[in-house]
């Protein structure tokens, strides 16, 4: 006896439904593991700007002899910061280095010695890349340079920032580790209950005489759909939370603004890594996942 067309259709919009609400299910779980990730990956790109401002903060200062004109001074100025590895050099008098002086100390010391002992100097702040990579080779080649007496540099500040750095590059390391673990683990168990929810359906189609790839291909189509739309939800959020969360960071911890910024140019390749690493996993897991239904007998399905 056939059904009532009135229980066909509700039974037809109630797996539909039904159907619907896990393959949304599935789209929020593969997004906030890729979220999760993203998020991640933007904590990289953010610590290596703090790591980089930090070192273009490094002040190297080039004393000269007294005798020295204050118009030479000027074109060494000039000539020092046309280099490629410095990002600023600023010239300053004995005059003004005894008036910094007398603002920290609070006295007049050039009153009480008679004169100003203080030479004049050129202020130099390097690019990240050059304290990073060849400072010591800088050093050096500002000692060459005629007129200089000698050359002072925040030692103790660049040791701690290459320690640090290098601490947070192997706990960084360590954290990517586990949480592509966990994602594959997350996103892998996600597919294979999603997979599983439609096993009969895998069999039925195989009873009747489908080939292999015929009943795998609607499944790795879909997963392909949901791996897109959960990377597109996952890089929206990833930008909202990592623009939220550097705005606070710069307003309340950094005196200059704008280091966090982010171009088109990050946010592109952080969207392309999230598609490929959610493919990568995605796309593997639902092969095997139906390919293990479409081994097994149909008393193993129950």
């Amino acid at each position: 006896m056939p059904f009532p067309k009135k229980l066909q259709f509700s039974t037809f919009v109630a797996v539909r439904s039904k159907r619907r609400f896990s393959g949304t299910l599935v789209v929020l779980s593969v997004s906030l593991v890729l979220y999760v990730i993203g998020l991640f990956g933007m904590l990289i790109v953010n610590t290596q700007r703090v790591t980089a401002y930090l070192q273009e903060n490094v002040l190297v200062i080039l004393y000269f002899d007294n005798q020295i004109e204050e118009e030479s001074l000027g074109a060494k100025t000039d000539s020092l910061e046309s280099l490629t590895f410095v990002k600023s050099a600023r010239y300053i008098t004995g005059n003004e280095a005894a008036f910094d002086y007398k603002e920290v100390l609070g006295k007049d010391f050039v009153e009480v010695l008679g004169s100003n002992p203080l030479p004049a100097s050129i202020e130099i702040n390097l690019s990240a890349s050059a304290v990073d990579g060849r400072l010591s080779q800088a050093i050096e080649g500002f000692k060459a340079i005629d007129g200089v007496q000698g050359v002072d540099f925040q030692q103790d500040l660049v040791r701690q920032i290459e320690s640090n750095k290098r601490i947070a590059g192997i706990i960084l390391m360590a954290i990517a580790m586990i949480l592509l673990l966990v994602a594959l683990i997350l996103i892998n168990n996600t597919i294979r209950l999603e997979v599983y929810s439609q096993r009969f359906i895998i069999k039925s189609m195989q009873l009747v005489g489908a080939s292999e790839w015929f009943v795998i291909k609607p499944f790795m189509g879909k997963s392909l759909v949901i791996t897109l739309l959960s990377a597109v939800i996952a890089s929206v959020l990833v930008y909202l939370s990592n623009k939220g969360l550097t705005s606070w960071v710069e307003h309340n911890f950094f005196e200059v603004q704008h280091i966090f910024t982010s171009d088109i140019t990050i946010y592109s390749i952080l969207f392309a890594t999230i598609i490929v690493l959610g493919l990568c996993i995605v796309l593997p897991s639902t092969y095997f996942a139906t390919k293990k239904y479409l081994r097994q007998k149909i008393d193993d399905l129950y």
